[in-house]
Protein backbone atom coordinates (compact mmCIF):
# COMPACT_ATOMS: atom_id res chain seq x y z
CA UNK A 1 0.00 0.00 0.00
CA UNK A 2 1.24 3.18 -0.90
CA UNK A 3 1.82 6.24 1.69
CA UNK A 4 0.14 9.27 1.43
CA UNK A 5 2.93 11.27 3.22
CA UNK A 6 6.31 9.41 3.51
CA UNK A 7 9.36 11.14 4.70
CA UNK A 8 12.91 8.85 4.45
CA UNK A 9 15.86 9.47 6.03
CA UNK A 10 15.44 12.70 5.90
CA UNK A 11 18.02 15.77 7.15
CA UNK A 12 17.84 19.02 7.44
CA UNK A 13 21.15 21.21 7.97
CA UNK A 14 21.22 24.47 8.56
CA UNK A 15 24.52 26.61 7.98
CA UNK A 16 25.12 30.22 9.75
CA UNK A 17 28.48 30.95 8.98
CA UNK A 18 30.50 28.51 11.16
CA UNK A 19 27.81 27.38 12.90
CA UNK A 20 26.08 24.30 11.92
CA UNK A 21 22.42 23.20 13.31
CA UNK A 22 20.79 19.81 12.52
CA UNK A 23 16.83 20.52 12.29
CA UNK A 24 16.38 16.94 11.36
CA UNK A 25 18.62 14.03 11.72
CA UNK A 26 17.56 10.78 9.96
CA UNK A 27 13.32 11.27 9.95
CA UNK A 28 11.22 8.65 8.80
CA UNK A 29 7.38 7.82 8.94
CA UNK A 30 4.23 7.40 7.28
CA UNK A 31 0.96 9.05 7.56
CA UNK A 32 -2.04 7.25 5.64
CA UNK A 33 -4.72 8.95 3.45
CA UNK A 34 -7.59 9.79 6.21
CA UNK A 35 -5.38 9.12 8.87
CA UNK A 36 -4.98 12.12 11.30
CA UNK A 37 -1.12 12.91 12.62
CA UNK A 38 0.02 15.08 15.35
CA UNK A 39 3.34 16.69 15.73
CA UNK A 40 4.71 17.15 18.93
CA UNK A 41 7.74 18.18 20.69
CA UNK A 42 9.43 20.74 22.45
CA UNK A 43 10.59 24.16 21.00
CA UNK A 44 13.79 23.47 18.75
CA UNK A 45 12.71 19.60 18.56
CA UNK A 46 12.23 20.80 13.97
CA UNK A 47 8.51 20.64 14.12
CA UNK A 48 8.22 23.87 11.79
CA UNK A 49 11.13 22.54 9.76
CA UNK A 50 9.10 19.86 8.91
CA UNK A 51 6.40 21.09 8.20
CA UNK A 52 8.12 23.62 5.79
CA UNK A 53 9.51 20.86 3.65
CA UNK A 54 6.25 19.62 3.80
CA UNK A 55 4.69 22.43 2.37
CA UNK A 56 7.33 22.73 0.33
CA UNK A 57 8.64 26.47 1.75
CA UNK A 58 12.13 24.75 2.63
CA UNK A 59 14.44 22.63 0.61
CA UNK A 60 15.81 18.88 2.57
CA UNK A 61 19.80 18.15 2.68
CA UNK A 62 19.35 14.57 2.22
CA UNK A 63 16.35 12.24 2.26
CA UNK A 64 13.41 11.79 -0.01
CA UNK A 65 9.27 13.30 0.95
CA UNK A 66 6.68 12.03 -1.02
CA UNK A 67 2.92 13.01 -1.10
CA UNK A 68 0.44 10.81 -3.11
CA UNK A 69 3.17 9.17 -4.92
CA UNK A 70 4.92 12.49 -5.71
CA UNK A 71 8.51 12.64 -5.01
CA UNK A 72 7.92 16.65 -4.05
CA UNK A 73 11.67 16.50 -2.60
CA UNK A 74 12.55 16.28 -6.35
CA UNK A 75 10.51 19.57 -8.06
CA UNK A 76 12.23 22.03 -8.91
CA UNK A 77 11.56 25.65 -7.89
CA UNK A 78 9.15 26.32 -10.56
CA UNK A 79 7.18 22.91 -9.51
CA UNK A 80 7.27 23.67 -5.51
CA UNK A 81 5.74 27.33 -6.18
CA UNK A 82 3.16 25.49 -8.48
CA UNK A 83 2.60 23.20 -5.32
CA UNK A 84 2.35 26.00 -3.09
CA UNK A 85 -0.24 27.55 -4.98
CA UNK A 86 -2.63 24.64 -6.15
CA UNK A 87 -2.10 21.80 -3.59
CA UNK A 88 -1.11 22.64 0.23
CA UNK A 89 -2.22 25.16 2.54
CA UNK A 90 -0.97 26.91 5.65
CA UNK A 91 -2.41 28.49 8.53
CA UNK A 92 0.25 30.19 10.50
CA UNK A 93 0.50 31.37 13.86
CA UNK A 94 1.27 34.56 12.72
CA UNK A 95 -1.25 35.25 9.97
CA UNK A 96 1.21 36.99 7.58
CA UNK A 97 -1.46 39.49 6.23
CA UNK A 98 -0.94 42.54 5.02
CA UNK A 99 -1.88 45.18 7.73
CA UNK A 100 -3.26 48.20 5.62
CA UNK A 101 -5.51 45.78 3.79
CA UNK A 102 -8.87 44.61 4.97
CA UNK A 103 -9.86 40.58 5.59
CA UNK A 104 -11.25 40.56 2.21
CA UNK A 105 -8.71 42.25 0.22
CA UNK A 106 -6.29 39.63 2.13
CA UNK A 107 -8.25 36.78 0.38
CA UNK A 108 -8.42 38.29 -2.73
CA UNK A 109 -5.15 38.98 -2.98
CA UNK A 110 -4.35 35.02 -2.95
CA UNK A 111 -7.13 34.75 -5.12
CA UNK A 112 -5.62 36.48 -7.74
CA UNK A 113 -2.21 35.10 -7.34
CA UNK A 114 -3.58 31.48 -7.80
CA UNK A 115 -4.28 30.13 -11.13
CA UNK A 116 -7.22 28.65 -10.54
CA UNK A 117 -9.67 31.84 -9.68
CA UNK A 118 -11.87 30.17 -7.65
CA UNK A 119 -12.51 33.03 -5.00
CA UNK A 120 -12.47 35.00 -8.40
CA UNK A 121 -14.67 37.94 -7.03
CA UNK A 122 -15.14 40.21 -3.70
CA UNK A 123 -18.30 38.03 -3.19
CA UNK A 124 -17.18 34.34 -3.48
CA UNK A 125 -14.46 36.30 -1.13
CA UNK A 126 -17.20 37.62 1.58
CA UNK A 127 -18.44 34.23 1.70
CA UNK A 128 -15.14 32.38 2.58
CA UNK A 129 -14.91 34.77 5.64
CA UNK A 130 -18.74 34.70 6.17
CA UNK A 131 -18.32 30.99 6.57
CA UNK A 132 -15.56 31.47 9.28
CA UNK A 133 -17.31 34.20 10.99
CA UNK A 134 -15.33 36.90 9.84
CA UNK A 135 -17.07 40.29 8.81
CA UNK A 136 -15.36 41.38 5.97
CA UNK A 137 -16.25 45.27 5.71
CA UNK A 138 -13.25 46.87 6.26
CA UNK A 139 -11.59 45.10 9.11
CA UNK A 140 -8.19 45.01 9.25
CA UNK A 141 -6.03 42.18 10.04
CA UNK A 142 -4.50 44.00 13.55
CA UNK A 143 -8.28 44.65 14.43
CA UNK A 144 -9.80 40.87 14.04
CA UNK A 145 -8.83 37.32 15.18
CA UNK A 146 -8.77 35.21 12.38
Amino acid sequence: MEHFVEFQNVKKVYKMGEVIIEALHDVNFSIEKGEICVIVGPSGAGKTTLLNILGGMDRLTEGRVFLDGAEISSYSRRELTGYRRHDVGFVFQFYNLIQNLAAVENVELAAQISVSRQADSAGACDVHLEARQISAQGVHPQNSSL
